[in-house]
């Protein structure tokens, strides 16, 4: 029973601290960007977008890389067993280089594309706000999803004056 006890004053104690720090954080309206300039943190953004149409660009390659060498090797006289083995290696081989690419985006791009738009959306005028693309910045569903994130990106940087 004590054991019960002290883990319910800690997880009190626990919940009062996130609390406390949500409720501090929801009081401040700032990023990490917001003390930038317009001129700092469209660059920011443009380096961003160009380093997300480089993860973009190496998949592609990687893509065809895969579909070259499994056209390469299906002939019509391999066996229709083999050919469907080499389709499903194919289709596995070509899933992972998608999953890897979606992975590297959420593990080093992911939190400043978020920061970002939300900075440059804080910044430009409420009609140039497309706020209906805010959840795939989160949760991009594919790769296509990511050159509309570097594409969406731009296009609002370039939308911010330099001042």
């Amino acid at each position: 029973m004590r054991i019960r006890r002290v883990l319910t004053r800690r997880g009190r104690l626990l919940l009062v601290v996130v609390l406390a720090g949500l409720s501090l954080g929801a009081t401040q309206d700032r990023t990490i960007y917001s003390n930038t300039s317009n001129k700092e943190l469209k660059q920011k953004a443009f380096g961003l977008v160009k380093s997300i149409r480089g993860l973009v660009d190496s998949y592609n390659k990687k893509d065809r890389e895969l579909m070259a060498e499994y056209d390469k090797k299906n002939r019509r006289e391999i066996p229709i067993d083999e050919r469907k083995a080499m389709r499903g290696q194919w289709i596995r081989e070509s899933d992972e280089v998608h999953d890897s690419t979606l992975r590297y985006y959420r593990d080093h791009y992911w939190s400043d594309a978020i920061l970002l738009v939300d900075e440059l959306y804080r910044r430009l005028p409420k009609r140039l706000r497309q706020t209906n693309l805010l959840p795939m910045y989160q949760h991009p569903t594919n790769v296509l999803g990511l050159e509309t994130i570097a594409n969406h990106l731009e296009l609002i940087s370039k939308s911010l004056p330099d001042s």
